[in-house]
């Protein structure tokens, strides 16, 4: 198999008579980047490590909010010409994200169960795992967190999918100015609840709940991860995704957006600890986003840059990353004294991203072919599988 086959990052279940978009390449690899921006920040403490990195780097909770927005942009890239013709169907949407995501998510949590297998022994503690295997965790503070940490984000993005197919018609824009207000709505509705705590609680907006004694901690820490109030992160994505569609970006502005996006970004977390965690955690860089996952949506330098093989290989591994690499931080510091230093992380990022691949081609890619298989033999009227001719479209 070519190395070009494995990075096709498009679902390989599509709806007939809808033809498939170019794939974005450098929208695939700038998800691994973002993962390991999260998992840097969990694999090294004290922050003070970094020097001078150190807010840049206390700030990596970051990508979370990224890949919410970055969900929101492909998922109306990928399926908003099948809803446009009537075609579009929740259930079979359901099934082919429950493919994507879950074989890889229950791998994980077998993972999480042995790493913690020593905290079944209260109700509460089997009762946080199942919420996790559910993917319903946090909407209960007691549960957000528990047994794998980076997986609340899955729990959003569940309630993400459930509400995607009713209302991705609804945002369609009728003009380009509709569509930049639509999602710089979408960016003041997710700063609202922070604002509030930022009034009502000021001292625990700036710093992380764990071991925090401020008070309101607990209802900043559950505007955090509550999944109603990390929808606007993703609907911004929605809109971006319509706008993208619609009234596309220029090639000579693209390396713009994209250049822009990015230092703007990178100029914003070097200062992160100047900053409510609060406004950041909750979507605070949305419009540098937007800027660029625009930028990396044209062929310009940039995307080239990003368009490498491997790097994409990387991109589509990124999942696998991002729900193991606390796991296995937790398992070498638990069973072998293993520190968190910064030579540690670079080390255990090695082993990790290892893993990720052979879990993406191993577990991952089979795992979705399987379910979509099952779902298409039960209706093949709705779903085919890759390998039928497509006819490619540009936009």
């Amino acid at each position: 198999m070519e190395l070009s086959q494995v990075t096709d990052a498009r679902s390989p279940a599509y709806t007939p008579g809808v033809s498939r978009l170019p794939n974005l390449k450098a929208l695939t690899s700038i998800r691994f980047f973002a993962a390991l921006y999260v998992a840097l920040y969990h694999l090294v403490r004290p922050f003070s490590l970094w020097g001078i990195f150190a807010g840049f780097m206390a700030s990596g909770y970051v990508g979370v909010s990224f890949f919410f927005m970055l969900s929101g942009f492909i998922l109306t890239y990928s399926h908003a010409r099948e809803y446009e013709s009537g075609k579009g169907n929740a259930v079979k949407f359901w099934v082919a994200r429950f493919a994507r995501v879950y074989p890889v998510y229950l791998i994980s949590m077998l993972f999480a169960a042995y790493v913690n297998r020593s905290q079944f022994h209260m109700k509460i503690h089997i009762l946080a795992y199942v919420t996790d295997l559910l993917m319903v965790q946090s909407w209960s503070i007691r549960t957000a967190a528990f047994f794998n940490v980076p997986a609340w984000s899955l729990s959003c993005e569940a309630f993400f999918y459930l509400a995607f197919p009713y209302l991705i018609l609804r945002l369609r824009p009728s003009t380009a100015t509709k569509s930049i207000l639509s999602v710089a709505g979408f960016w003041l509705l997710g700063l609202a609840a922070p604002l509030v705590c930022i009034v009502l609680f000021p001292d625990a907006s700036w710093q992380e709940f764990e071991g925090s004694i401020a008070p309101g901690a607990r209802y900043v820490y559950m505007v955090r991860k509550l999944p109603l109030l990390a929808i606007p992160e993703f609907f911004a994505g929605v809109s971006l995704g319509w706008f993208y569609l619609r009234f596309g970006v220029g090639k000579s502005k693209s390396a713009l957006f994209a250049v822009t996006g990015a230092i703007g970004t990178l100029a914003v977390l070097l200062f992160g600890t100047h900053l409510p965690l609060i406004f950041l955690h909750n979507g605070l860089l949305i419009p540098l986003f937007a800027l660029l996952i625009l930028g990396l949506c044209e062929p310009n330098w940039f995307t080239s840059l990003l368009s490498v093989p491997f790097l994409m290989l990387l991109g589509e591994a990124s999942f696998s990353l991002y729900l193991i690499h606390f796991l296995f931080n937790d398992w070498m510091k638990n069973a072998f004294g293993v520190g968190e230093t910064i030579p540690s992380a670079l080390w255990k990022l090695v082993i990790v991203i290892g893993i990720s691949i052979g879990l993406h081609l191993g577990v991952e890619r089979p795992g979705r072919r399987l379910v979509l298989e099952w779902w298409r033999a039960r209706h093949p009227d709705q779903m085919a599988l890759a390998g039928a001719p497509l006819a490619r479209q540009k936009t």
